[in-house]
Formats: C-alpha cells, sequence, structure tokens
C-alpha cells in the first residue's frame, strides 16, 4: 500500500459522503482494479462488500416533483411502471446498440467491481417521428425503472439564470432514485457556446448542463434525444457513451411495424413501398385515422387504410404510375373490374393485374 496513489482513496471518501450508492460502487470498484496489482486478498476482500445491482437499482418512490417557482408547473413528468402495447420497430443497428446497453445492466455487478459503469448516457439524433421518444419508454420498461420526462416548456424561463435553476432542480431530483431520465429536444438545453445571439446565458445552462452529467449516478440512465445534432456544443458530445442515429424507416421496417394491421401480405409490402419516405409517427396516423373511419363507416380496416395510403402518395405526387392510384380507388370505392376497365378505356386483364399487385385480390 506505500506506493498507492492516495488520490484513489481520497476519490473513494469524496463518493462516499455525496450520498450516491451506485457513485461509491463505481469509486470502489476503480480502486479494487488498481489495489488487485498491490494487495490481492485485500482487493477481493473490499470487493465482496458491493452491493449488488439489484441492490442500487432498488429505492422508495420519488419526492413530489420540482415544480417552476413563478407557474408552480412541474418540471418533469414521471411514469411508472412503463408498458407499451408492443415493442418499437428498430433497424437492426438501433436495436443491436440498445440490447449491448441493456446487457451491459444485467452484468452491472461484473462492471462495478472492476471500476466500470454500464452505458448510463445516451444520445439519440434523428428527425421527428423516427422512435426517439418511443426507444426511450421501451428501455425504461426492459430496465423496470421510473421514466422521468424533462417538461422543456416549464423548464425554460425568461428570467436570467432562471432556466439553469430549474434544469439543476430537475438533475436533482432525478438523482434521488434510479430511474430513465428523457431530455427531449436536447439542442434547446445544449445549444453551442459561440452563438453570436448569445448573452451569456446560454453558457451559464450549458455549464450547468455539463456538470449534471458529469455527475450522472452509474445506475440511472439519461437520455438525450435531438433533431438537431449540429446545434449541440461540442463538449456536450463526450459526455455520451453512445451516439444512435434514427432514420426513416425503409420498406421492410415500414412492413414490420404494418404486422398488426389487418393487411394482406401483398397489401402490406405494397403499402410498406408507398410509405418510404414517412416516419413512423406519420404512419401511426394514418392507422389510426383508418381505424376511426372504419369504425364510423362501418368498413373493413385495410380498405380505408390503403386509400388514405394511396391518396396521400398521390397528392404528393409520388406515385410512380398515378393510374395505377386511380384505378385502385375505384376499385376500394366499390367499383368492379369490368366498370374500372371502361372508365379507363383498358382491358379487364390489365386492371385485374394493377389491383392484384397493391390489393392481392
Amino acid at each position: 500500500m506505500e506506493n498507492f496513489p492516495n488520490k484513489e482513496l481520497t476519490r473513494v471518501v469524496q463518493t462516499g459522503l455525496n450520498g450516491s450508492p451506485s457513485a461509491f460502487a463505481l469509486s470502489v470498484g476503480r480502486l479494487v482494479a488498481k489495489l488487485k496489482h498491490v494487495d490481492l486478498a485485500l482487493a477481493q476482500e473490499i470487493s465482496a462488500l458491493l452491493p449488488s445491482s439489484s441492490a442500487l437499482r432498488s429505492g422508495d418512490s420519488f419526492a413530489p416533483a420540482p415544480v417552476d417557482n413563478d407557474s408552480r408547473m412541474q418540471l418533469v413528468e414521471v411514469l411508472y411502471p412503463v408498458i407499451l402495447d408492443k415493442a418499437p420497430v428498430l433497424a437492426p443497428k438501433v436495436k443491436q446498440m440498445l440490447d449491448e446497453c441493456l446487457t451491459e445492466w444485467a452484468s452491472m455487478d461484473i462492471l462495478l467491481k472492476a471500476g466500470l459503469a454500464p452505458a448510463r448516457m445516451l444520445l439519440f439524433c434523428g428527425l421527428p417521428g423516427t422512435g426517439k421518444t418511443m426507444a426511450a419508454h421501451w428501455l425504461a420498461q426492459e430496465l423496470k425503472l421510473p421514466l422521468l420526462t424533462l417538461n422543456l416548456a416549464t423548464v425554460m424561463s425568461s428570467y436570467l439564470g432562471k432556466t439553469g435553476n430549474n434544469l439543476k432542480a430537475v438533475f436533482d431530483h432525478a438523482n434521488t432514485r434510479p430511474c430513465v431520465l428523457l431530455l427531449d429536444e436536447f439542442d434547446a438545453i445544449a445549444k453551442r457556446r459561440d452563438d453570436g445571439s448569445d448573452i451569456g446565458e446560454l453558457k451559464r445552462l450549458v455549464n450547468v448542463l455539463l456538470q449534471a452529467l458529469d455527475d450522472w449516478p452509474a445506475n440511472s440512465m439519461l437520455v438525450a434525444a435531438t433533431n438537431h445534432g449540429e446545434l449541440l456544443d461540442p463538449a456536450v458530445w463526450r459526455r455520451f457513451d453512445s451516439v444512435i442515429n434514427f432514420e426513416k424507416p425503409g420498406a421492410e421496417l415500414i412492413a414490420e411495424y404494418l404486422q398488426e394491421a389487418s393487411l394482406n401480405d401483398t397489401a402490406r409490402l405494397a403499402m410498406a413501398k408507398m410509405l418510404v419516405g414517412e416516419s413512423f409517427s406519420a404512419i401511426g396516423a394514418l392507422v389510426m385515422s383508418a381505424r376511426k373511419r372504419a369504425l364510423l363507416e362501418q368498413s373493413k380496416f385495410s380498405q380505408q387504410f390503403i386509400k388514405l395510403v394511396v391518396r396521400s402518395v398521390l397528392d404528393r405526387g409520388q406515385m410512380e404510375k398515378p393510374l395505377d392510384a386511380e384505378m385502385l380507388l375505384m376499385r376500394l370505392n366499390g367499383a368492379s373490374m369490368r366498370e374500372i376497365a371502361g372508365h379507363f378505356g383498358k382491358t379487364h386483364p390489365t386492371i385485374s393485374s394493377v389491383v392484384k399487385r397493391y390489393l392481392g385480390e
């Protein structure tokens, strides 16, 4: 122990006094990792005293959520337990990265004893409606932790220094027990500090954020989501364990997303190809509209959904063969093959081929 760095022992004492069990366990783990080279028996003895991951992830319920002093509105929304109707449809690379994070959390005991921590800060980048928020909910569900979502409209204040105080209150609250903290529209609080229009408030806010990220405990997960990664301060990027990019889904993912819809395989694959370029949220809105129309008009969901998709693509001028769309709409509105053929001056086999290709009839 004569040559053992005093700063390691000092760090253990400091984190122990901070009151964060996970930070203390992580600090002790780092001490043990270095102590093994000096005194293996003592290292093993200390390692055996470390709490298990289940102990670190348990805790009492949260205290009441912090509020803005002026509006008296809550700064965070708390959801627990988080239960999704179905798992989100994710691109293979995104799913792999999230699964790797969950694997690390399942092995928290092993990591802490080696002075390591599971991935605890993730940055989700991508266009709106691509599944970033849903993925955060899924992580909270899988980790069986409460989901805290920053109420950005309440946190942001026009009063000098008030936004920074509100943000600090949110992090102090989240640190009271294990959770998943979602910071949506992250660029609003982590914007580059070289913005020429800034009068100093932005720099103070980002500095508060950076300090909070540095102090984030090992037994909670922080998920920041942004549609504008290019606006983030460079110092913010370095704080995250993983940066995960969410892109608009291709035909294969859309077809998977529509798997539970009442569509035959031919129609589902055809609609998936037509919907390429749309976000999951836009597709979900079409599904919901079709369900409501089917209910109110006492018709089939598939009929209403295909009509909405075809009209949407046709209105945007993105239908490769607009005439096909017109034929499909007539068919969905109850016209016979013969009537459609006569209307467009086409043969019956031609109409039959179009209908079969899109509707599977």
